[in-house]
């Protein structure tokens, strides 16, 4: 139902050769592919990539480069951060990913919902260009702290009646974002009843989740940690996901990557 794996190429390995080899070793059956810094892959090399993957069983997903804001100002800054979402979306679709996530931009000082209104039309253009070629599934990240766009209501209004198009539900970006709440079962149940009611029963079949450690302060998100190190429940999260029959990708960002992400799959493993 759910596949687990790491967010990058895991530790220790220098190649996505070694890192699929590494992951099928341990166990895990999927890898984001980080394109944080920009999209410096080749459509070629992407093909590779998906072809190792696919026959080690590998489920790929993308995230997309850090500088991007669908509400930038500047005209340029928001051209550059509209090519850097469609690159991703482009390489994704070359390798035969299953999703491609990103951060969708800032507030910039700006009311909430005139941000939302601006970044759901820019969202929706780029779709109507990118769907004639065929895309990944593409599912916006909820983000860590309160200053930036991207809490759950928000992005699920952004891609709701959207074709292909899903949100990327960080779950320690949620427990940051709201200074420690959304850490419970009961509270996961919330968030996959708000998915339910936006998008429909079907869309918890391909969901797209990331889950870590982290450290957080009255301001939200501060930095990833490894999961023992951190205050995140993951074992009542999963449990959710498991008994709801929740199916897709979870991804590990702890700063063990592989290590976390077993211990991911085994907690899950056990409900």
């Amino acid at each position: 139902m759910l596949r687990f794996g790491t967010a990058g190429i895991p530790n220790g390995v220098k190649s996505y050769e070694k890192g699929i080899e590494l992951l099928k070793k341990r166990g895990l059956d999927s890898l984001e592919v980080e394109f944080v810094y920009g999209v410096r892959m080749s459509d070629s090399r992407a093909k590779e990539v998906g072809q190792l993957a696919r026959e080690q069983g590998i489920t790929l997903t993308c995230h997309g480069p850090y500088y991007i804001n669908l509400n930038a100002a500047e005209p340029e800054k928001l051209e550059a951060s509209i090519r850097r979402v469609k690159r991703t979306i482009q390489a994704g679709r070359a390798m035969g990913a299953f999703s491609v996530t990103f951060h969708a931009g800032f507030y910039l000082k700006q009311a909430p919902k005139q941000v939302l209104a601006v970044i759901r039309d820019r969202i929706s253009e780029i779709m109507a260009d990118e769907r004639k070629a065929g895309t990944p599934q593409v599912a916006p990240e909820t983000t860590g702290k309160p200053s930036q766009f991207g809490s759950l209501s928000e992005l699920l209004q952004v891609v709701k009646g959207q074709e292909n198009m899903s949100v990327c539900i960080d779950f320690a970006h949620l427990h940051a974002r709201s200074i420690g709440r959304y850490n419970s079962a009961k509270e996961t149940e919330f968030v996959l009843g708000k998915v339910v009611q936006a998008l429909g029963r079907e869309a918890l079949s391909h969901m797209h989740f990331h889950m870590a450690g982290i450290v957080y302060g009255p301001k939200g998100e501060k930095h990833h940690v490894n999961l023992e190190e951190s205050d995140l429940n993951y074992p009542e999260i999963l449990q959710v996901l498991r008994s709801w029959n929740v199916g897709g990708v979870v991804t590990c960002e702890s700063p063990n990557l592989q290590d976390d992400a077993c211990l991911l799959k085994e907690t899950y493993s056990r409900y």
